[in-house]
């Protein structure tokens, strides 16, 4: 007589209610978890990322930083967890992102004003209204250079004060920054930083810095 086997069973746990962050809270993150061959880089992490705040992500090269906004902005899968903004989805959110590599950030074939009007040609924004948000842009930034230059016709920081006016284009609600001055001289930095600032003033926009 011949027994089958069956394997343990296990109890269906369930999932934890989501708890929403403080008021004032812009994303919410609760139970991230990432693995990399099989290792746990994140595991059950929670954080509450404020609304109308500049948060910087500091730690040394290696430690995860630029991996958990990329996680958040949804360019890095998540293996479990759940993250908010404002209440609302990542699809339901508009973002901008500097990288931290401008020289591949920018399409090579279209001029700069192109690249930087490109966000709001996706959402099918007239061209007035292209126009009207490139003036605001150049003035704000008080670009010097010829925008209807290509990327690689231009300095590092000029191709970085592009990056960034293209990722501020569509107004998103948040703005992730990977180490955008990595690359920049002293200079170049402090200029960024002050229209950076400028930026926020005005705006109001939540932004994630990583940084080292």
């Amino acid at each position: 007589m011949s027994a089958v086997l069956n394997g343990p069973v296990y109890a269906d746990v369930p999932k934890p209610a989501f708890q929403p962050g403080p008021a004032g809270t812009h994303i919410t993150i609760r139970g991230l978890t990432k693995y990399f061959a099989g290792w746990p880089l994140y595991e059950n992490f929670d954080l509450d990322i404020p609304k109308h705040k500049i948060v910087s992500v500091f730690g040394p090269n290696g430690c995860g930083k630029s991996t958990l906004i990329n996680m958040i902005a949804g360019l890095v899968p998540i293996d479990s967890g759940e993250i908010l903004f404002d209440g609302k989805s990542l699809k339901d959110t508009k973002i901008g992102y500097v990288f931290q590599n401008y020289r591949e950030a920018m399409f090579p074939w279209m001029r700069t004003i192109d690249n930087i009007a490109y966000p709001l040609k996706l959402e099918g924004k007239s061209k007035a209204e292209v126009d009207r948000r490139m003036e605001e842009l150049v003035a704000s930034f008080d670009v010097k250079f010829d925008l209807k230059r290509f990327p690689y016709e231009l300095s590092g920081g000029q191709q970085q004060t592009a990056s960034i006016m293209r990722a501020l284009a569509p107004n998103p609600e948040v703005l992730f920054l990977d180490e955008p001055f990595s690359a920049l001289d002293f200079e170049m930095t402090l200029f960024i930083r002050e229209k950076l600032q400028e930026v926020f003033m005005q705006t109001g926009t939540t932004m994630l810095l990583v940084s080292h």
